[in-house]
């Protein structure tokens, strides 16, 4: 009798540290979680703001070299309205590259004058027309505490069409990061997608929206 009372007690015993056990893994396991959404939850998040935005639906995207000409030297593209511009040429004087340095805003494509300079005068023929589309320029300053990737932001227009910000934005210090405190430019150029009305900023959590001037 004494025996089967000490068998039935190692039992009862071996089974309640067997409940125990679970018990504790089952807390030490909620404990670790619980630590860890408090780590997340510590964790700062980016805050940043959209300065100002506008969307120019006439600019001059693109150009292309009409006519070569000849006799040139490397010089200059205009347009009233804004636009401006440079060009090269090659041994003969012909225009063989045209760049785009300021964009302007039309209603229909501009005239476009090449400037050689006075050193040029028997230069004849060259002409470069204007293809118009959409630009947009915005300022994003980073106001909060968190250094943000440029790969991890991520520019929509009316809701839609995202792109990364790295493939959009050239940085003028060689950075691929956004810093506290650091006001970046956008000027976003795209003949077909860009929307209307608003554009949007997402990094991590945060999303900010602007209305397109």
């Amino acid at each position: 009798m004494g025996a089967s009372v000490g068998i039935g007690g190692l039992i009862i015993g071996i089974s309640m540290l067997v409940v125990f056990s679970m018990a504790y893994a089952s807390i030490s396991t909620q404990i670790d979680s619980g630590l860890d959404r408090l780590d997340d939850a510590s964790d700062p998040v980016p805050t940043f703001s959209i300065d100002d935005a506008t969307l120019w639906e006439g600019a001059v995207v693109d150009l292309t070299i009409a006519q070569a000409g000849a006799d040139y030297n490397n010089g200059t593209l205009s347009a009233s309205g804004g636009f401006e511009g440079t060009y090269t040429v090659d041994v003969t004087g012909a225009i063989i590259s045209v760049v785009i340095t300021s964009h302007g805003n039309y209603s229909s494509s501009p005239l476009i004058t090449i400037t050689c300079g006075t050193t040029c005068s028997s230069a004849a023929g060259g002409s470069v027309t204007a293809t118009l589309g959409n630009v947009i320029h915005a300022n994003f300053t980073n106001t909060g505490v968190v250094t943000v990737d440029h790969e991890s932001m991520w520019v929509f227009t009316d809701g839609s069409n995202p792109i990364t910000f790295d493939t959009i934005y050239t940085s003028s210090i060689s950075s691929s990061k956004w810093y506290t405190g650091e006001t970046v430019y956008l000027n976003w150029v795209d003949a077909t997608s860009i929307g209307e009305s608003r554009i949007s900023l997402t990094a991590g959590s945060t999303t900010v929206a602007h209305q397109l001037a």
